[in-house]
C-alpha cells in the first residue's frame, strides 16, 4: 500500500512495549507478545519496539523481556528495539545482543520524577554515559522527549523549553530525538509549531514523532508531522496502549490507522497493510476482546472494484 517514489517512512510499532505495558487485563502471555512481534515483523514494520529492560517491581507486565528476547532469536534482532531506564538497563540490552535503545526523558521535572524518580537534569547528566557506552558495543541510541504539550502534573508545557531540551540531547550524540505527546493532548496547530522550533536544532532525517490519539486527534497530528519534513514516527498495532505514569494517557496512534493515511498522502510506508491489519484482528483474539481502539483492521482495506 505505499506509493512508488514517494519520502519514505521509518514506522517503530510499539505495541509489544507501549502498547502492553499497562494493559487492563493484566499480563500478557509471552508466547503472545512473541506471534505479536513476529506478525509485525512479517507484514513489514521497519522497527518493531519489543521489550523494556526495566525493573520488573517498576513495569511488572514487561518481566518476561529476556523469554520474549529469548523465543525470537537471534534473527529479528536488528530491527528490533528496547525501551531502557538507565545505564543498568543499558547493560542488560547488550548482553542480549540488542543493537537498539530507547530512553526517555520527561519534558517536565514532575513527570520525570514519576516516570524514572529523578529530575530532567539528572536524567540527562546520565544520559551522555549511555550514548558514550552504547556506541562503543554498537548500539544506537533513541532518545524520546516526554510529555512535550502537556504534563498531566504541570500543564502547558513550554515550546522553548521542548526546543532547548531537543537541542541537548542531539548534541549529546542520540541517534534519533523523538517528541511525544504522551498524554494526546496535541492539535496540529501545536505540531507544526513545535516542530517549527525543534527542526530549527534537530536535523530532520533524525527527528521522530510519537503521538497519542486520547483525544482523536492522533492520525491528523501524523500527517502534519508528514507534512512538516518528519519521517520518523511511532505508533501501536490496533491502537492499544498508554502510559502507567500519565493519568488517562489512553490510546497510542494506531499505525495500521496512521499508515494508510500516509501512504494516501504519498509516503512509501513499505508494508502489507493487509497483513498488518490481520495482525490487530489475531492480537485483539489473543487479548479476549472483541476489536482494539483502531479502525482500519475493523472496517478493512476498502476496494472500489468490489464496493
Amino acid at each position: 500500500m505505499s506509493i512508488p517514489g514517494g519520502r519514505r517512512v521509518i514506522w517503530t510499532d510499539v505495541a509489544p512495549r507501549d502498547g502492553l505495558q499497562s494493559w487492563p487485563g493484566g499480563p500478557v502471555p509471552t508466547g503472545v507478545k512473541v506471534r505479536l512481534i513476529e506478525g509485525l515483523l512479517a507484514a513489514g514494520a521497519p522497527r518493531v519496539e519489543a521489550v523494556a529492560m526495566v525493573s520488573p517491581r517498576a513495569v511488572p507486565l514487561m518481566a518476561d523481556a529476556p523469554l520474549v528476547l529469548e523465543a525470537l532469536g537471534p534473527g529479528p534482532l536488528p530491527r528490533l528495539r528496547a525501551l531502557i531506564p538507565n545505564p543498568r538497563g543499558l547493560e542488560r540490552a547488550l548482553e542480549r545482543g540488542i543493537t537498539e535503545v530507547l530512553v526517555t526523558v520527561g519534558a517536565t521535572d514532575a513527570f520525570n520524577r514519576r516516570n524514572v524518580n529523578r529530575d530532567v537534569e539528572r536524567s540527562l547528566a546520565e544520559l551522555g554515559g549511555i550514548v558514550t557506552g552504547a556506541h562503543a558495543a554498537g548500539c544506537r541510541v533513541d532518545v524520546a522527549l516526554s510529555v512535550v504539550f502537556g504534563c498531566p502534573y504541570e500543564g502547558r508545557v513550554d515550546p522553548g523549553r521542548v526546543a532547548a531540551l531537543c537541542a541537548r540531547i542531539a548534541e549529546m550524540g542520540a541517534d534519533e530525538v523523538g517528541v511525544a505527546d504522551t498524554i494526546g493532548v496535541a492539535t496540529p496547530a501545536q505540531v507544526r509549531d513545535l516542530l517549527a522550533r525543534v527542526m530549527a536544532v534537530v536535523p530532520a532525517d533524525r527527528l521522530s514523532c510519537h503521538f497519542h490519539d486520547t483525544r482523536g486527534l492522533g492520525v491528523a497530528n501524523v500527517l502534519t508531522a508528514f507534512h512538516a519534513g518528519v519521517g520518523r514516527f511511532d505508533g501501536s498495532a490496533g491502537g492499544i496502549g498508554g502510559c502507567p505514569f500519565a493519568p488517562r494517557s489512553t490510546g497510542n496512534v494506531c499505525s495500521e490507522d496512521s499508515l494508510l493515511a500516509l501512504a494516501a498522502e504519498g509516503a512509501e510506508v513499505g508494508v502489507d497493510l493487509a497483513a498488518y491489519c490481520e495482525v490487530s484482528r489475531r492480537l485483539a483474539a489473543d487479548l479476549g476482546v472483541d476489536a482494539l481502539p483502531g479502525r482500519l483492521h475493523r472496517a478493512g482495506i476498502w476496494d472500489p472494484a468490489q464496493p
